[in-house]
């Protein structure tokens, strides 16, 4: 008896840390538009998310892209895109990476093969497994910008040179992409998978209903892919986008003739308006929201 008093204590002492993980609460501000008589306004609520029922999915952050420009815009935030994760999962957060057609890449990693053994959710929604190009809800409103072209807002000659030198590289200039940028860090806890069917039953597995989703490119993938908003929240799920941490493929030429960032704008106000509410990076690592250089 008097051995295991004197355990008790170191046992206590990690004890707290432990619980802090698994217990800690986040309070996020949420984002949405409200429809009034025709007219939208912008509403916020305060949330109470237990980070251990959380998951932060980080959607095609890959390490190359067809656009030049896309990959610069990529770079700048990559850095605060690992910091947001980082803090996460020290919160007690799971995190998946999703970087879709690129799973040979982690063939071996004990992340990707957390993904593959997960169980069979009882509950697998139906067309999981499929891109969503669009729920009911936006039926109510107006696609806002055209992307009919790809999105791509590059310099001609530059995009040129750029998809010289990935040929040169032995990537195919019009999907490049192999794995996930090499600064956004993965670890052994986190899962690796591009699957609707895999990350939904990753989800059921552990009871979680909060998603953040992060990556880009938000009118696309990150709208559509099988993991993505639209199938979070027509399935259920109590997902949200972090806006400052995304990005579009939107080329000002075409309709609305705006800005590449006012585009983004744009895309993210459709979505609080009909798909989910939106939150911002400094809600999880302080200081003021991410801005591209570039965005005036």
């Amino acid at each position: 008896m008097r051995q295991l008093v004197m355990l008790m204590p170191a046992v206590l002492f990690f004890l707290p840390v432990y619980a802090l993980a698994e217990e800690s609460d986040l309070t996020l501000t949420l984002r949405s538009r409200a429809e009034d008589k025709g007219a939208y306004t912008v509403t916020t609520k305060q949330q109470a998310w237990p980070m251990k029922k959380t998951v932060v999915i980080v959607c095609d952050v890959w390490d190359a892209h067809h656009c030049l420009n896309a990959v610069r815009r990529e770079e700048e935030m990559v850095p605060r895109m690992n910091e947001v994760i980082e803090k996460l999962r020290a919160k007690g957060a799971f995190v998946v990476h999703a970087p879709s057609s690129c799973m040979e890449a982690y063939k071996d990693h004990p992340a990707r093969k957390r993904a593959q053994a997960a169980p069979k959710a009882k509950n697998l929604p139906d067309q999981i497994d499929q891109w969503c190009k669009k729920i009911p809800s936006e039926e109510k409103g107006k696609y806002p910008i055209d992307q009919s072209d790809g999105g791509e807002d590059d310099d001609l000659k530059e995009h040129e040179e750029w998809h010289a030198k990935l040929t040169a590289m032995g990537r195919n200039p019009k999907a490049p992409w192999k794995s996930q940028h090499a600064g956004i860090k993965i670890r052994d806890e986190d899962a690796i998978s591009d699957s609707g069917i895999e990350i939904w039953n990753l989800l059921e597995e552990r009871g979680i209903q909060n998603v953040i989703l992060l990556g880009v490119h938000t009118n696309m993938c990150v709208l559509g892919r099988p993991f993505g908003l639209r199938q979070m929240a027509k399935n259920g799920k109590n997902v949200v986008l972090m806006r400052d941490m995304t990005d579009t493929m939107y080329n000002p030429k075409k309709s609305p003739f705006v800005s590449h960032f006012e585009g983004t704008r744009l895309i993210i106000e459709h979505i609080e308006k009909f798909v989910c509410p939106s939150i911002t990076s400094d809600q999880i690592i302080g200081g003021k929201e991410f801005r591209f250089k570039g965005d005036s």
